[in-house]
C-alpha cells in the first residue's frame, strides 16, 4: 500500500483490515516523515524506494491512491522489469504532470495538516509540510510513458470534486498506457474514499476485480 500526498497512513487503516482478510500486508511511507530524513523529490525515486523496501518480497497486488497511484504504477513498471506482474489498484490518481497553483497547494496542504489532528507537534507539523511541498514539486514534474502490461483496476472520484482536475484526460492516458485495465467510478469525494461510509463501495470494486467475495470491513 503506498500513501497520498502527506505520506500518512491513517487513512489506509480499515482498508488494510479488509486486504489483510487475503494478503499479508505491507504498507511504505514516505521519506521526510521522521527526524533527520530528507523528502525524495521525484516520483521516480520514490518509486525506487518503494520497491527496495520490498526486499525479496513479490506482491500480489500493488494499492496506491492519488499521489500513491502514480508511485504505484511506477513501482509495477518496475517489477514488470524482473518478470513480476502484481495486480494493480489505482484510486483517483493521474499519470499526467499535475498543474500546481497556489490555491489548490493550499487547500491540499490544509486538509493533510488537519488530518494530524489538534496536538500535533510543530516539529511533526514542520515535517509533514515539508514532504508534502517536495510531493507537490515531483507530481508537478512527472507523466507516466511507460506501459503496464499487468492487470490494472482505476477507480476515479465524480468529476464535480474539485479537488483534482482533468480526470476525463486522466482516464484516457491511462487506458492508452494499460491496456488490461478495468475502471470505474467511486461516489466518494477525493478525500472521503476511505471514510465509512463510503469504505464498502470501495472494497466491492476491489473484491471484484481481485474475485474476493464481498465482507463488511470493520469499523
Amino acid at each position: 500500500m503506498l500513501p497520498g500526498a502527506g505520506g500518512g497512513l491513517n487513512p489506509y487503516l480499515r482498508l488494510a483490515s479488509y486486504l489483510g482478510r487475503h494478503y499479508s500486508v505491507y504498507a511504505v511511507r514516505a521519506a521526510g516523515l521522521l527526524p533527520d530524513e530528507e523528502p525524495e523529490d521525484s516520483v521516480a525515486a520514490m518509486a525506487d524506494s518503494a520497491v527496495a523496501a520490498l526486499g525479496g518480497l513479490v506482491p500480489d497486488l500493488v494499492f496506491g491512491w492519488s499521489l500513491g497511484g502514480t508511485i504505484g504504477w511506477e513501482v509495477c513498471v518496475r517489477l514488470a522489469d524482473r518478470g513480476v506482474r502484481p495486480d494493480l489498484v489505482i484510486v483517483d490518481s493521474s499519470p499526467l504532470a499535475r498543474p500546481s497553483t497556489v490555491e489548490a497547494d493550499e487547500h491540499i496542504r490544509k486538509v493533510i495538516l488537519g488530518g494530524l489532528g489538534p496536538r500535533a507537534d510543530e516539529q511533526t507539523v514542520g515535517r509533514v509540510d515539508r514532504t508534502f511541498r517536495a510531493q507537490v514539486a515531483a507530481l508537478a514534474d512527472y507523466a507516466a510513458v511507460r506501459e503496464y502490461a499487468g492487470r490494472v483496476l482505476l477507480l476515479m472520484c465524480p468529476d464535480n470534486d474539485n479537488d483534482f482536475d482533468g480526470r476525463a484526460e486522466s482516464v484516457r492516458r491511462w487506458r492508452e498506457l494499460a491496456p488490461d485495465l478495468r475502471d470505474g467510478t467511486l461516489d466518494a469525494d477525493h478525500f472521503a474514499v476511505f471514510e465509512p461510509e463510503h469504505l464498502d463501495q470501495l472494497t466491492d470494486e476491489i473484491g471484484g476485480f481481485l474475485g474476493h467475495d464481498r465482507a463488511e470491513v470493520a469499523t
